[in-house]
């Protein structure tokens, strides 16, 4: 399933901090590109000094001081704390930019809208440096450096899926030679994600250690710190933003 846009309207708000996170992510992606030359996918030894430099490695995180891997030795960056955030604006490359911007464009600004601009931009930040966090526990030895937006965004989707489950995404759905374009609750479109994306790679993939170079437990520990936000913010503010109709005849702010 492969989303194109969701249904829920907010009354012509600008995203400005959606839009901007967006900027920032490609604008330090094209850094990476000059800093590597490559462009599809940072493969090359200037990609991987820049991913242990930036990058969250928890071996590092949790204390250690020199990184033995693939065959070399190198210092910890001096600050390695302060990498479970700018982790978050590095991606390894232009197919794993690509979903993660989509996905926060696409869901970012109704979350944005719900809680405004500024407290948007704390809890992306907060839930990004959670999702590392969450990795780090179960893998707290690994000298694999973590990159990528993906615990902010599972945040944001976790807190989409609390505050807005009956929201529709537009959805162009393929298997085999079946195709069509559906309108998809949020909840069973974020359910099946969260499910077939991660769940199901977490366990098969040996508890979610970089499976197949994806760290799933950022995107679970993410989606559950998100969730857990959005349902504390509906329990304490309810349904306080009027809602709109749309031509499927649903409720753009439904929280019920």
């Amino acid at each position: 399933m492969f989303p194109l846009r969701d249904e829920n309207p907010h009354a012509g708000y600008k995203p400005k901090v959606t839009i901007g996170l967006i900027i920032v992510n490609v604008a330090v992606f094209l850094f990476e590109v000059v800093t590597t030359g490559q462009f599809w996918e940072f493969s090359n030894a200037a990609a991987a000094v820049m991913f242990f430099e930036w990058g969250a490695v928890p071996h590092c995180v949790t204390g250690g001081e020199i990184i033995e891997a693939y065959g070399g030795r190198m210092p910890c960056p001096a600050n390695p704390h302060l990498t479970l955030l700018t982790s978050t604006f590095m991606h390894g490359g232009l197919m794993h930019l690509g979903g993660n911007m989509l996905f926060l464009w696409i869901f970012g600004d109704n979350i944005e809208h719900r809680f405004g601009r500024a407290k948007f931009l704390g809890i992306y930040l907060a839930w990004g440096v959670g999702a590392g966090l969450a990795h780090i526990a179960i893998d707290a030895g690994s000298v694999i450096p973590a990159v990528g937006a993906s615990g902010s965004i599972s945040g944001i989707l976790g807190a989409y899926m609390a505050l807005f489950p009956r929201s529709r995404v537009t959805t162009f759905v393929m298997f085999g030679f079946f195709w069509r374009m559906m309108h998809i609750e949020a909840r069973w479109f974020l359910l099946f994600w969260l499910v077939m994306q991660n769940i199901l790679p977490f366990f098969i993939g040996g508890f979610g250690v970089a499976g197949g170079g994806t760290a799933f437990m950022a995107h679970l520990g993410g989606f559950a710190i998100g969730y857990g936000t959005g349902y504390l913010y509906k329990k304490m503010y309810g349904a306080s933003k009027p809602t709109y109709g749309t031509r499927y005849g649903w409720r753009g702010d439904d929280w019920r």
